[in-house]
């Protein structure tokens, strides 16, 4: 049976960075900043208020999704490589799972299922997804047994790209050394 995204967890809108980093008249801290680049998440130490509600900052358990194109998610996890107590922006959500493994929650929403899903909202455009867009998800969830036999799955495929991907690139600078080499002059 299909449910909704809204039906298994708490949606919560990131924090409006700017509100948090212009109040003159409050005492400020450093504090990490989550980001993302095309596909992957980073922080940013930023001067922000202190005392930012907690309900903005990542924890275990959580998954963090981007709402701007291309859509990407990460769960927060001891391993992950967003540690807890991060500010996330609005320009992400973060997802509360209820029942469901949050690793297996992030690759659901890495998927085809999900951006397809995403595409027909906008007409096409990727671009900027809204809340309220993520309400309209629907999703087939299966039982916790096989999403943690599936996270196991996807752990060791995700391991493999990883070393694929320095393999690629270990490939790509050794032809620019060839290329180099060639050139006395640079």
């Amino acid at each position: 049976m299909e449910k909704k995204l809204t039906d298994f967890t708490e949606i919560v809108l990131g924090a409006s960075i700017a509100r948090y980093s212009k109040n003159k008249n409050s005492l400020k801290q450093k504090m990490p900043v989550l980001y993302c680049t095309v596909d992957e998440f980073y922080t940013n130490e930023e001067e922000l208020v202190e005392n930012i509600d907690s309900k903005y900052l990542t924890q275990k358990g959580d998954v963090i999704f981007k709402l701007y194109e291309p859509q990407i998610a990460i769960s927060i996890d001891e391993n992950s490589i967003i540690p807890e107590n991060v500010v996330v922006s609005s320009k992400f959500v973060i997802l509360k799972p209820k029942g469901v493994e949050p690793k297996f929650l992030a690759e659901l929403l890495n998927s085809s299922i999900t951006k397809n899903q995403i595409q027909k909202f906008n007409q096409g455009e990727l671009k900027l997804i809204r809340k309220s867009d993520l309400d309209k998800l629907k999703f087939e969830i299966p039982r916790i047994e096989e999403q943690k036999k599936f996270v196991k799955a996807c752990e060791s495929i995700n391991d493999k790209i990883v070393l694929h991907k320095k393999l690629l690139k270990n490939y790509i600078d050794f032809k620019e050394g060839i290329v180099q080499k060639t050139q006395k002059n640079n």
